[in-house]
């Protein structure tokens, strides 16, 4: 009797413990949504996970294998099944319905689960990982005033256009020194980013760049390599422990963005003993800057005209704020150091990137660069006569279209955001597809319509689109099939009715920095970096082309997507806008 219900329930225990593995197998097999273009060889356990991180591994990139999905399936609307016990996610590469959520459906797509993984292990307490309540437009107001014409050019332009002139000065040691080699630039162009936001946001330099040039103007020589390809490595001084803290809890994002599970693949790099070290340097660093603007700024005689960076600016408008309210001031809230350290990481990588993507474009592009150059000095004939380089609020003042033409078109190809998300907040449909509430949607800009010809629009239906898609047609237009794929700055120009030329914005299809009450909050202050960046660069130096195995265009996913190669041949200019004669001789 005994063995016989030994042996039942054995059989009972096995059967059960049986049909729970078989019901978990059965839930990591994710269930894509009925109607919506899919690739049917991913209904398996976990999907596209294996596939997209053997792609990331081999390629670097999460947004690439993206847009490849959608070329397999020949369709602008799209799902990948990603993950295990979720739903499905989707992906939309039309331009215009990207367009319309983004900027005209903002009640039915709101901040993506996706994103916010993103980031919540690095600033949890940021407006960005906030779903768009109170609370996101009240963190929002904390900085407000750093995107105001009078703190960019009065306060924002004098750091950049200090930092900017830093790194010609390093770029005019290097060229010195290299005797025609060329040198990666990456990592002057990275640090030249942090020390412009660090000194907007804190109003003290780091001074990174600055501390390389005097280090090199000490060497008299530096070993060159013997074959004219090869680039030249130039040695470099320690850098300080704040540089290397704030870029290690940036970098670390990456760990999120590559992985198919955000948050736990974060989670699990915070654990690290490098990670808690950074971070704790970070937060002492941004203790001693709130205590430094309130040391100076909370006093009877303070005036708004001793705002001098972004943690000014902050404890300034919370002094005013609380005064108004009536409540005690909360300046060094989780959520005001949060707000600083975005500020601070958002404006330093985004920048960064288009600036890499930006002189390899100049340097494969002579033609641009003279064209740009002429249209700077003839911009700014006072400087051009004496020789000087501009100011920075002459820069700020002038308006040159083929300057801003060019810098969106670096935008464009470079495609340093190639992709936005929101998450659906209801049900809702595109393209005639019903989307479920809580669906993550990414829109994409690395593909059709953006930098390849648009296949797919002529096939979508109008009576498809949204009513405010509809609406909205012709607003924006369209790219070129012949040239869209290439670096042309002139698509941005067009005449007014006196002939002269302007910046169109609207030319065509563009989301580097997203669009409506979601999009990028430092986008003005970007721009103006730009246009002091590549002003002086481009009046200072002639970018000549690096040999064809240092000029690739493969491409790595961080926070931004950046090259992996980055390599100059710069040439000190003259007064006149011509070589220097000491450069031509050492050529």
């Amino acid at each position: 009797m005994s063995t016989l219900l030994f042996s039942t329930t054995t059989y009972v225990v096995c059967g059960t413990i049986g049909s729970l593995c078989y019901l978990i197998y059965r839930a990591t097999i994710p269930k894509p949504f009925a109607g919506i273009p899919y690739d049917r060889s991913y209904v398996k356990p976990f999907g596209h996970a294996g596939d997209q991180i053997a792609w990331v591994k081999k390629n670097e990139t999460v947004f690439d294998w993206m847009a490849l999905q959608g070329r397999r399936l020949q369709s602008p609307i799209y799902q990948l099944l990603l993950m295990p016990f979720s739903k499905p996610t989707l992906v939309i590469t039309d331009p215009r319905e990207c367009q319309d959520i983004l900027l005209r459906r903002a009640k039915e797509f709101d901040r993506s689960t996706w994103f916010t993984d993103l980031f919540l292990g690095t600033i949890p307490d940021h407006h960005i990982v906030q779903q768009t309540n109170d609370r996101f437009r009240a963190q929002r107001k904390l900085l407000a005033d750093t995107m105001t014409t009078g703190f960019l050019h009065n306060v924002a332009a004098q750091h950049l256009h200090k930092q900017t002139v830093n790194l010609i000065s390093l770029w005019r040691t290097k060229s010195r020194l290299s005797s025609d080699h060329a040198f990666p630039v990456q990592d002057d162009i990275n640090e030249m980013a942090l020390d412009s936001i660090w000194a907007v946001a804190f109003g003290t330099e780091i001074n990174t760049v600055k501390t390389q040039d005097t280090f090199l103007q000490t060497k008299p020589t530096i070993p060159v390599p013997n074959s004219p390809s090869s680039p030249i490595d130039f040695p470099k001084p320690p850098l300080p422990a704040a540089f290397h803290s704030i870029m290690y809890l940036s970098d670390s994002i990456l760990y999120a963005i590559r992985s198919p599970h955000p948050r736990l693949g974060h989670w699990w790099f915070r654990q690290s003993s490098a990670f808690k070290a950074a971070k704790s340097h970070k937060d002492k660093l941004i203790a001693e800057r709130l205590a430094d603007a309130k040391s100076r700024l909370l006093t009877s005689t303070a005036t708004d005209a001793m705002i001098r960076c972004a943690t000014d600016n902050m404890v300034r408008r919370e002094q005013q704020a609380a005064e108004k309210e009536g409540r005690a001031p909360t300046y060094d809230s989780p959520t005001a150091k949060d707000e600083l350290f975005g500020f601070l990481i958002g404006g330093h990588d985004t920048t960064s990137s288009t600036v890499m993507w930006g002189v390899k474009f100049l340097t494969d592009h002579a033609e641009v660069q003279a064209k740009l150059r002429a249209a700077l000095r003839a911009a700014h004939p006072a400087e051009a006569k004496s020789g000087a380089f501009p100011p920075a609020e002459a820069i700020c003042r002038t308006n040159v279209p083929y300057l801003d033409a060019t810098i969106e078109e670096m935008l464009r190809m470079g495609m340093t955001a190639p992709g936005a998300s929101r998450k659906a907040t209801v049900d809702t449909e595109v393209l005639g597809y019903r989307v479920p509430k809580g669906t993550d949607v990414f829109l994409l800009s690395n593909g059709s319509g953006f930098v390849e010809e648009d296949v797919y629009a002529k096939g979508i239906e109008e009576g498809k689109r949204s009513r405010s898609s509809r609406e909205a047609k012709g607003r924006v237009g369209t790219w070129d099939a012949e040239d869209v794929g290439r670096f042309v700055p002139e698509r941005w120009i067009k005449r007014d009715e006196k002939g002269n030329e302007e910046f169109d914005s609207r030319a065509g299809p563009m989301m580097t920095f997203g669009g409506g009450i979601r999009g990028c909050f430092g986008k003005r202050l970007a721009y103006l970096e730009m246009r002091i960046l590549f002003t002086i660069m481009v009046w200072e130096l002639e970018l000549q082309k690096a040999p064809e195995n240092l000029s690739g265009y493969g491409a790595t996913d961080n926070l931004t997507h950046k090259p992996k190669q980055c390599y100059l041949r710069p040439v000190a200019l003259g007064a006149q806008g011509r070589k220097d004669s000491a450069t031509e001789a050492e050529a």
